[in-house]
């Protein structure tokens, strides 16, 4: 499902998970959704330069 140029993801996350980010999100602030989706975001641009790197 797109929400602008957002695409909603539909997936279980272990319960485990859920606390977890739902604390740190607390600790920063934002909500679990902003943390998770900064998170990736960080992720796919380490990954992406990490490729770049190699070749």
């Amino acid at each position: 499902m797109a929400y602008g140029n957002k695409v909603k993801f539909h997936y279980d996350v272990p319960a485990y998970v859920k606390k977890q980010l739902a604390e740190a999100a607390k600790k920063l602030g934002v909500t679990a959704t902003e943390l998770l989706s900064k998170t990736i975001e960080e992720e796919y641009e380490r990954v992406k330069s990490e490729k770049q790197k190699k070749g």
